[in-house]
């Protein structure tokens, strides 16, 4: 399979399910034919994307067990080390609220600092600091929701000097990351900003979907809430 980024949905990917059961979300017709196409493929990359997606819609244990895989396959892989880190975090999150016993808050502290090596490795990987900032704000520990806002900040400005640098799947993506933020903020109207940038772009049919599902449910969000 050839090697490709899939950043439309990243963004989504961990926000949402932190600190309480972690359900298998629904699967796209296209989710559902990508998966098809690869799940028996035994190349480095088809099963790299097939742990994203299994990351992707909840499947914890099917994705740990092929990215610990990945991991020592090629340790120097930080797009399968971020996914790897992302993971551990949900792991950590699925075994009782955060900051509950030594234990769990060694393996927050632990997935965190995977995920800061593998985005200071590769600081210009998209894919990468698009998994950091998503999983820092989710768990919003040890400074990491900080972390996520300057990352988010940086790239904002990157993205607004040189628009034509990111392919509008990578800008949906990155608003996508940029207004879950925000709702994890409180912060309805400048979620429902970023939601509107990605309709406006039209980068793809679902992302513009679910901004749209979201901006309705933003609406009905009561004033400082």
């Amino acid at each position: 399979m050839k090697k490709k980024t899939v950043l439309a949905v990243a963004a989504a990917a961990f926000i949402g399910g932190c600190g309480k059961e972690f359900p298998e979300t629904p699967w796209s017709s296209a989710d559902i034919e990508l998966r098809r196409a690869i799940e028996h493929q035994i190349d480095y990359d088809s099963r790299l994307e097939l742990a994203r997606l299994d990351f992707m819609h909840n499947r914890i244990d099917e994705a740990d067990a092929l990215l610990r895989e990945l991991v020592k396959e090629n340790p120097d892989d930080m797009t399968a080390k971020a996914w790897f880190a992302a993971n551990e975090c949900k792991i950590a999150g699925r075994t009782g609220p955060w900051l509950l016993g030594m234990e769990k808050l060694y393996l927050v502290w632990d997935c965190l600092k995977d995920l800061d090596e593998a985005a200071q490795k590769a600081p210009d990987d998209f894919t990468v600091l698009l998994v950091q900032m998503n999983t820092d704000a989710e768990v919003d520990m040890y400074g990491s929701m900080q972390r996520a806002l300057d990352t988010r900040a940086r790239l904002e400005k990157q993205i607004e000097a040189r628009p034509d640098a990111y392919p509008p799947s990578a800008r949906s993506a990155f608003f996508e990351t940029a207004a879950r933020i925000e709702a994890l903020r409180n912060n309805p109207q400048a979620a429902t900003d970023y939601w509107q940038r990605i309709v406006a772009l039209n980068a793809d049919p679902d992302g513009v979907e679910r901004a749209k599902r979201e901006i309705a449910a933003l609406a009905q969000t009561p004033p400082n809430h």
